[in-house]
């Protein structure tokens, strides 16, 4: 399969928001707190007013005087431990209290980038930094962010059954426990963050900007300024990554559509490297403990997590991901007893929001990490234990003891076929070879499970227009949002398939909240789920349509209306036909046909796999080489073969790369230590091997597609299987485990530390 849209944007031809940047737009900068903790006595912009090409400069006292001051507040934090619960208000601009880094503090409006630039550097800030007891990584002995909560939480949840998780622990012949420590990240987006807005006389915003879902950001328009839904229009054009990052309105974001606003003027900002590394939202963040209990024959008897999560300074609905995919702490497994604790809390640094996986890839690799030190401490093989464990077909559908119904699916049979892929049995004859080579060698194994079409618990109606004009041009436009999935090949390919005529003739069309009454956008993998399904729904009641005027043109009962290849037809009477343009011009709207699809899953679907990772590691250097990949995935019904191996490998990629050595770290005052490229480590390509990625489909009822998702499948078993390679190989030579990100310097450490 060729990808419609490839060719024109590796040839240049992509239209991002900065392609359709008008010539008279103004530019917008930020300026942005160099402290991460303290107060602003005075801003002073008067020389910085002055200076040539600036329109306008605003600061939060600007916005106050509209009564626009803060973000709106999504969170709906509990405690479960009777603890209290705060409002931890986030504003557009700060004007007073300082809580982490990069906060935004003036908006400076100029005719050109250097213009701008040169305003902020003039304008002056006295801060007041004298408590420098910043709160990083849970120091003890930092202030709370919040004063309000004196013990630094935002929200304390407690999901299972912790008093059946104790009894199983008593009666445990093995009870493992394991630390846990995930870090943080950032999406590092391929196309960084850019806002850009537009205000008419009649005081409707037009807001262009690189987001994976425009309708959720309407919404958080609407409410924040509050304004109608005819008072803003979003526009999504292509998006050069987002990954979860990009699902929510920001602070900049809504510092622009206020200025465009009050100026009636056309501004855009665009953030750039340095900036996008201080001011996305980051991902992960969390340490904490798990414990696995086993009777004598290696059986699982409970599992339970005690989690700290890394909010950052203020929290809202994106900070809760492992809590809403707290289910994949059960994997693919019979776990009796199932409990989690989950502390949410508040630090001096960025806020943290979902990124692929978004939860199911910490979830995975808490209890695959589990189980593989299970094996070690009891003495069984790795995969034999798992196979034990699996939940078997003839159980399906399976309710685990932790959120998630699991409706269909084989593990063991994907199991074995990874293992039988990536010639698990013959591993010892692999590693013997590396030992003479001075090396050692660890091969990883990591089952994981999804939840897919989600939100868990949320059941969200997702839409698809079809439009036939007079001429007979026919568009779909998604209520999802491709950021790189391949809609554009693959929606205008199902409606193809559902009227049997040519692709090639169908346009695709997305992002404009103008065009759509409402739209999931992109995440959780739900596109196919979801849109796919929404888009048979709408060319489903289009052939209707078309039965129905047909029947009525050709004087005869719809019974007798036959359709093939676009063209209706009497029964028997096959010369006289009416194509979709006849059937357009017959149908007495001015516009031609239009439709509006709709589909509401009735419950999640559950991608699952197995991922084999097989590493070598130069003990002298501790640089870790990945040799051998192999993912089994079942996606459900394998729709497009080449769009779901081009996910998973993406997916992959994203796992290995936060396991090797992505991390954002901040230092003891709250400064960003990994800022920039040059600190911040990325793959490249000569990092990975030829991944082998193979689907094993088993159908879900779910939706009318049978397909359960594949965006996420990769990132979610690739953490896991990488991370348990490397403990393979250094647990082969007596070496301790290796705290991600397994960085050759923290390898190397471990192996100098073998007595």
């Amino acid at each position: 399969m060729i990808r419609a849209e490839d060719h024109r944007l590796i040839s240049g031809k992509g239209k991002f928001t900065a392609n359709i940047k008008p010539s008279e737009t103004l530019v917008v900068k930020f300026l942005r707190t160099t402290i991460a903790r303290g107060y602003i006595r005075s801003i002073n912009a008067s020389d910085a007013k002055k200076l040539p090409g600036v329109i306008r400069i605003f600061t939060a006292d600007d916005m106050a005087s509209d009564g626009i001051l803060n973000m709106l507040d999504t969170a709906k934090p509990v405690r479960d431990d009777g603890g209290v619960i705060i409002k931890s208000s986030r504003p557009i601009l700060s004007s007073n209290e300082i809580r982490h880094l990069g906060e935004p503090i003036a908006i400076v409006i100029a005719k050109t980038s250097d213009e701008a630039n040169d305003a902020v550097e003039a304008i002056t800030i006295d801060y007041d930094h004298s408590d420098n007891a910043y709160l990083i990584n849970g120091k003890k002995n930092g202030l709370p962010v919040w004063p309000q909560a004196r013990d630094n939480y935002a929200s304390y949840n407690r999901v299972g059954d912790i008093g059946r998780v104790k009894k199983a622990e008593e009666k445990s012949a093995h009870l493992i426990t394991l630390p846990i420590h995930i870090s943080r990240i950032t999406a590092v987006a391929m196309e960084p963050r850019i806002a850009m807005c537009s205000t008419n006389s009649r005081g409707k915003s037009i807001f262009t900007t690189s987001t994976q879902n425009p309708f959720a950001l309407r919404a958080e328009i609407m409410q924040t300024f509050s304004i109608e839904k005819t008072d803003i229009q979003v526009i999504a054009p292509d998006v050069g990554g987002s990954f979860g990052m990009k699902g929510t309105l920001y602070r900049e974001d809504a510092a622009v559509i206020w200025a465009s606003r009050k100026l009636g003027s056309t501004l855009c900002w665009s953030a750039n490297r340095s900036e996008a590394f201080l001011s996305d939202e980051h991902a992960r963040a969390m340490h904490g403990q798990a414990r696995l209990g086993l009777d004598s024959s290696g059986n699982f008897m409970s599992f339970s997590v005690s989690l700290d999560v890394d909010i950052g300074a203020y929290i809202s609905k994106r900070s809760f991901s492992m809590l809403n995919n707290l289910g994949g702490i059960a994997g693919l497994y019979v776990i009796p007893a199932i409990a989690a604790e989950l502390r949410f809390s508040y630090s001096n640094t960025m806020p943290i929001s979902p990124y692929r996986g978004a939860g199911r890839p910490e979830a995975t690799l808490m209890i695959e990490s589990a189980i593989d030190e299970a094996a070690r401490v009891i003495g069984m093989d790795r995969a034999k234990l798992r196979a034990r464990n699996l939940i078997r077909p003839e159980m399906l559908p399976y309710q685990t003891n932790l959120m998630f119904n699991y409706d269909s699916g084989d593990f063991p049979a994907i199991l074995e076929e990874a293992l039988q892929l990536s010639d698990y049995h013959n591993f010892k004859k692999r590693r013997a070879a590396s030992i003479k080579n001075g090396r050692i060698r660890g091969i990883g194994i990591a089952t994981h499970i999804e939840v897919a079409g989600g939100p868990f618990g949320m059941k969200i109606k997702e839409v698809a227009r079809l439009r036939i004009s007079k001429k007979g041009d026919i568009t779909i436009a998604p209520g999802s949002m491709s950021v790189g999935q391949g809609l554009e090949t693959s929606f205008p390919d199902i409606v193809a398939g559902e009227l049997n005529i040519d692709a090639n003739r169908i346009r695709y069309f997305q992002g404009d909240t103008d065009y759509l009454p409402s739209g999931r956008g992109s995440g959780g993998s739900a596109a196919t789920i979801t849109g796919g399904s929404a888009i048979i729904n709408a060319t489903g009641m289009l052939l209707q349509t078309g039965r129905e005027i047909a029947a009525d043109v050709l004087k005869c009962n719809m019974s007798d209306i036959k359709y093939d290849s676009g063209n209706f037809y009497k029964k028997n009477v096959p010369e006289n036909m009416l194509g979709w343009s006849d059937i357009a011009q017959y149908s007495n709207h001015p516009d031609g046909l239009d439709i509006i699809g709709e589909f509401t899953p009735s419950a999640p679907t559950y991608p699952n796999g197995c991922h084999i990772c097989e590493v070598e590691i130069d003990t002298t250097t501790g640089k870790c080489f990945i040799l051998d990949y192999v993912a089994v995935e079942d996606v459900g019904t394998a729709l497009y073969p080449a769009l779901i191996e081009g996910q998973i490998l993406g997916g992959i990629v994203q796992g290995i790369s936060q396991a090797l050595g992505e991390s954002l770290i901040y230092d003891e005052t709250g400064q960003l230590s990994t800022g920039s490229f040059m600190d911040y480590q990325m793959p490249i390509a000569s990092d990975f091997p030829n991944f082998r990625i193979k689907t094993h489909p088993i159908k879900t009822k779910i939706n009318p597609l049978g397909a359960k998702g594949v965006g996420e499948s990769g990132t979610v078993g690739a953490l896991a299987a990488t991370l348990s390679a490397i403990q393979h190989a250094l647990n082969s030579v007596g070496a301790n485990t290796v705290q991600m990100p397994a960085t050759p310097h923290r390898i190397w450490q471990k192996l100098k530390q073998i007595k």
